[in-house]
């Protein structure tokens, strides 16, 4: 996502008059052992071309943090730049981008089980059935297919645009046209999948760089669009009839040089959440975007956002300058700060377990 590199920050945690009891419990270093359970992965990117990518997990039973869980189990790094994380068929997929792969490990130990390779830029994975699944790609205009039963890539679906964030409706697979660096076409479409016959049948324009979707309550498909990297166009948030693939709403923010990104929604999917320096929080039948936030970044760099489904709450992540070891802040949905941790550098996607 579009980031500005900001200033060093001096005082590198807490919430407004927070102390060490802020932490989620005990931050266990890399030696400690991982405990799996019912908890939060989260995808630490690492610095570009420096191979430090990693993984920590959250276990909501034991309030511990695990940190470096793949080097830890496996002996060998992750990889450059994780971008995310999907639990499919009782497997994870961690997806790291500029390594061109993925890494498929048992949740239970995390032990590794197979590395699929064949990828250019590899963003995110969607399972489309038990069978097959989606992995878009950065630098390369093609959403790959794999076969969860071999976890091999057995195909392709030619979009023409480089493809990032993905979502699945129905028998339809709604696909971020997020850049335009490596595949130069205008990164302003939804394109939209069959997953019956793995075609592109269609796309619908919108803001400039889409970076995140969800769906609410009303299966309506919510898109937030930055307005490119160098503040080209507006930024946007629409609405659009998962049906017809008609654009219900439009919502535009009052400044080219806002970067609105990490559209999420509640348990109920009645209200959505998102990133532009602060937190801000709207109803999905709201025809204006808020004007207060709800969290207040202060000193943070906030990064990534994220609901569990389970409890409820918002994760946020803080890069901080981008360079050393990042936090995440657990808040009730009402913006009301609940504790924090240290995780890797640059954590910025979770996966609730």
């Amino acid at each position: 996502m579009k980031k500005q590199i900001a200033y060093i920050i001096l005082i590198l945690f807490g919430f407004t008059n927070c102390s060490k009891t802020d932490y989620f419990g005990e931050v266990n270093t890399e030696t400690s052992d991982y405990i799996p359970g019912k908890g939060v992965f989260i995808v630490n990117e690492g610095n570009y071309t420096a191979g430090n990518a990693s993984i920590s997990f959250y276990n909501f039973y034991t309030h511990k943090v695990y940190n470096s869980i793949f080097y830890n189990q496996n002996k060998r790094p992750l990889g450059d730049v994780a971008v995310s994380m999907n639990i499919i068929n009782g497997l994870a997929y961690i997806v790291v981008n500029n390594s061109g792969k993925i890494e498929v490990v048992n949740p239970l130990d995390f032990n590794s089980i197979k590395t699929i390779s064949g990828f250019a830029s590899p963003r995110f994975i969607l399972a489309v059935n038990t069978q097959k699944a989606y992995v878009s790609d950065l630098r390369s205009p093609f959403v790959s297919i794999i076969n969860l039963e071999t976890n091999t890539i057995s195909g392709s679906i030619q979009c023409g645009k480089s493809t990032d964030k993905m979502i699945k409706v129905g028998k339809l697979v709604f696909v971020c046209n997020w850049s335009e660096y490596y595949v130069h076409q205008p990164n302003n479409t939804i394109m939209v999948i069959n997953t019956e016959t793995d075609q592109l049948i269609d796309s619908i324009v919108l803001g400039k760089e889409p970076n995140s979707m969800v769906v609410d309550k009303n299966n309506k498909l919510w898109v937030l669009s930055s307005g490119g990297y160098n503040n080209e166009m507006f930024p946007e948030l629409n609405c659009i009839n998962t049906n017809s693939l008609q654009i219900e709403k439009t919502l535009t923010f009052q400044s080219k040089y806002l970067s609105p990104e990490g559209l999420c929604s509640n348990k109920t999917a009645d209200s959505l959440f998102y990133i532009n320096n602060h937190i801000y929080k709207m109803s999905v039948n709201d025809n204006q975007l808020p004007i207060s936030p709800i969290i207040y970044k202060n000193y943070h760099l906030f990064y990534a956002l994220a609901m569990d489904p389970g409890n409820n709450e918002l994760y946020i992540s803080d890069a901080i300058d981008y360079n050393q070891n990042g936090f995440v802040f657990r808040y009730a949905t009402n913006g009301m700060g609940l504790d924090s941790a240290r995780m890797g550098i640059i954590p910025g996607f979770f996966c609730f377990n």
